[in-house]
């Protein structure tokens, strides 16, 4: 069978007025990631991310700790969702002066409520105003399924026993793994508050179907000292 070996991008810079950018740490995880890909030998027939900045520079990481350069296919539908309007919508409802999550117990401490918010259509009024005032439209949670789907599907479209590597994100990496396993919307939230920087899960692939082989592997961050460097947003 083929593979994919899904990546979340390296730790970003929460709290920051740009997220969308590695921290130092963040580009570390990846350089290291890259280096265990060598020690293991590892080739990748194609490569993918999503066109987000984290995304780029998490992968230019794992190049350099591989020692490889790729010709990478940028996927939009790998991307994540606009997490920050959203989550701030949610927490200014029981706080008006509200703002975005600082900080990783922050963040997560209303992330589950925000999700539940947002998939159940709770903010919808709130979105509609967002929308009007940034000339813009907000993604629903559907869309975001529908979106990752088709991306993962396209992704697995190539020749027997190749091998794939792909950069994202880990909401993508939570609704990627709801639609291969049929999981419940509740299930791909949990998920999604489990998934740490730079963790690789691995797909299999065949003409048939895409079946999880592996979620959340960080090797090549529980070795040695490097426990500390485990990070999850």
């Amino acid at each position: 069978m083929s593979e994919i070996y899904f990546v979340r991008h390296g730790q970003a810079s929460l709290g920051a007025k740009d997220y969308d950018q590695l921290s130092e740490l963040g580009q570390q995880q990846a350089v290291w990631l890259g280096e265990h890909y060598r020690q293991r030998n590892l080739q990748f027939d194609r490569v993918i991310t999503g066109d987000m900045r984290r995304h780029k520079q998490t992968l230019a990481g794992i190049e350099e700790g591989l020692g490889q350069r790729f010709e990478a296919s940028i996927e939009p539908g790998f991307n994540e969702f606009h997490f920050r309007p959203i989550m701030a919508m949610y927490a200014r409802r029981a706080d008006p002066s509200a703002e975005v999550p600082r900080t990783a117990r922050q963040f997560f401490g209303i992330l589950r409520g925000t999700m539940r918010a947002w998939i159940d259509g709770e903010l919808d009024a709130e979105i509609a105003q967002h929308d009007a005032k940034q000339g813009g439209k907000t993604e629903t949670w559907l869309d975001f399924n529908q979106r990752v789907s088709r991306a993962l599907v396209d992704a697995s479209q190539g020749p027997r026993g190749e091998r794939v590597l792909i950069v994202s994100s880990g909401g993508p990496k939570a609704l990627a793994m709801k639609s291969v396993m049929g999981l419940s919307d509740d299930a791909a939230i949990e998920l999604m508050m489990q998934i740490r920087n730079t963790s690789t899960t691995r797909f299999n692939y065949n003409s048939q179907r895409i079946s999880l082989a592996a979620f959340n592997l960080l090797p090549h961050l529980e070795e040695g000292d490097r426990h500390h460097s485990i990070t999850i947003v």
